[in-house]
């Protein structure tokens, strides 16, 4: 059953094999997103899903918040038998999505204002934006749950990110800080 999930895992753009935790494990681009977890004879398929634990759980039969770290996005899905197969290509497919679809940047708190970041939502209408803020720093979830174009998500993602990173955006010929 894991070489079938590893298959489903590796046969996606992009997704490679690594270690973690001294167990297999898998990455986006070298973002850990996925591992497995064995478990008295099975194993327990556990992945990333950002903010989406809910959403997941309430889709996956089966699939479990993480016990420690289902706060963080973490969720879990016991594996078994050949009939949980299903489910785990469906939680691989959701949390591949999520991966593609959402990114998390940190800016200095001195290369942020509330005005750049109106004029990003502006010029990116199909992003959602949420930001927090530490003690130096902002952190910034963006997301593009309605792109299927997970290449044009990633690009759209990627220029949102820059332009806040450098604290500039280019509107039109004109540089706006």
């Amino acid at each position: 059953m894991k070489d079938q999930v590893t298959s489903m895992l590796l046969e996606l753009p992009g997704v490679t094999r690594g270690t973690r935790f001294g167990g297999e494990a898998f990455f986006y681009r070298k973002k850990f997103f996925c591992h497995y977890h064995p478990a008295h004879g099975s194993f327990f398929l556990e992945t990333f899903v950002w903010k989406n634990v809910n959403a997941v759980l309430g889709k996956i039969p089966g699939a479990i918040s993480h016990p420690e770290y289902g706060a963080y996005g973490w969720v879990r899905l016991p594996i078994s038998s050949a009939s949980e197969i299903v489910q785990a290509k469906r939680l691989v497919e959701m949390t591949y999505r999520y991966i593609r679809t959402t990114k998390r940047i940190s800016v200095d708190k001195d290369q942020f204002s509330d005005e750049l970041l109106s004029l990003v939502k502006a010029k990116f209408p199909q992003i959602g934006f949420k930001s927090g803020e530490s003690k130096k720093r902002i952190q910034i979830i963006m997301e593009t749950p309605e792109l299927t174009d997970f290449d044009r998500a990633e690009v759209l993602l990627n220029q949102a990110a820059r332009a806040l990173r450098k604290g500039k955006l280019m509107i039109g010929s004109r540089m706006v800080s």
